[in-house]
């Protein structure tokens, strides 16, 4: 059976959570004494301290003034050295040592073990492997939006000059929030094919989204590009309206979103949209 054959990894992989396991628990395994000397260490540094206090006002290194000043501070460091060092010394005559070792022996062996007989138990030891490849190696219409943009960057990878992958990604990104890259995919077709209205309208619809929803001056740039070369491309004509609006200028956002619908085919699914738009402005023009 293949789980005969992944015992060494299981075994490993225990290891490994008990080297984990054993870093996480190191508090445990630190002696009081090691603590007691450290406390011990630092009492006998700011004594130093003092002597050498003393030593510079004998030398007239410092004034009596700044020496009273410094040996002040360091008996106040001092004595809170001293008393965290007795406070220690209390408190490791209740506390065992060897318990507190014990305790993280028997953590650090027995998490891992007890994670894998669960695994062992309750999960799937034996179920093949299912590499990446193979799994993207299937009709386009049988995967998920997720691994179909997996399997058509791999492809851009290895042909960054394939137009038609560029056209087809940027925007299943933009409908997956990746906003930067559906614009940048817009860039590489440009780049590749030229700039038209729909590549242009796009890319500035996708870098409006990125700046979550204010048209900055790329994008702005891009629907003017779009709406010199087809006037009548709806998304370049809306944003365009929106930067109207944004800068003050309501009339004329109103008066290209009327302009849009006017010359809206009847079928025009944005148009519902772009009217429930002229309707607020209105509605709100009117409270004014």
């Amino acid at each position: 059976m293949a789980f005969f054959g992944d015992i060494p990894l299981f075994v490993a992989l225990a290891f490994m959570a008990g080297v984990v396991v054993t870093l996480l628990l190191r508090p445990l395994w630190t002696t009081d004494r090691a603590r007691a000397g450290a406390g011990d260490s630092e009492v006998a540094l700011y004594r130093d301290q003092l002597a050498e206090i003393g030593r510079d006002l004998d030398r007239g290194v410092i004034g009596a003034a700044e020496a009273d000043a410094a040996r002040v501070e360091v008996s106040r460091r001092l004595l809170a050295a001293d008393e965290a060092r007795q406070k220690l010394a209390r408190t490791s005559t209740i506390a065992n040592p060897r318990w507190r070792k014990g305790m993280a022996a028997a953590l650090a062996l027995g998490v891992p073990f007890l994670a894998l007989a669960i695994y062992l138990q309750a999960g799937s030891p034996g179920l093949p492997d299912r590499p990446l490849a193979p799994r993207l190696a299937v009709s386009a219409d049988s995967l998920p939006v997720e691994a179909l943009v997996v399997r058509i960057e791999r492809r851009l990878k290895a042909e960054p000059d394939d137009l038609q992958g560029w056209e087809l990604i940027a925007p299943t990104y933009l409908r997956l929030g990746r906003y930067d890259d559906a614009a940048g995919a817009w860039t590489r077709a440009i780049i590749l094919d030229g700039a038209t209205a729909d590549r242009l309208a796009a890319r500035g619809e996708a870098r409006v989204f990125a700046a979550e929803g204010r048209v900055t001056s790329g994008a702005k740039a891009d629907f003017e590009k779009a709406a010199a070369l087809d006037p009548s491309e709806p998304r370049a004509q809306y944003f365009l309206g929106v930067a109207d609006y944004d800068d003050g200028r309501r009339d004329a956002a109103l008066a290209r979103w009327k302009a849009m619908l006017a010359d809206a085919p009847d079928d025009a699914l944005w148009a519902p949209a772009v009217q429930a738009r002229i309707t607020g402005i209105e509605a709100e023009t009117a409270k004014e």
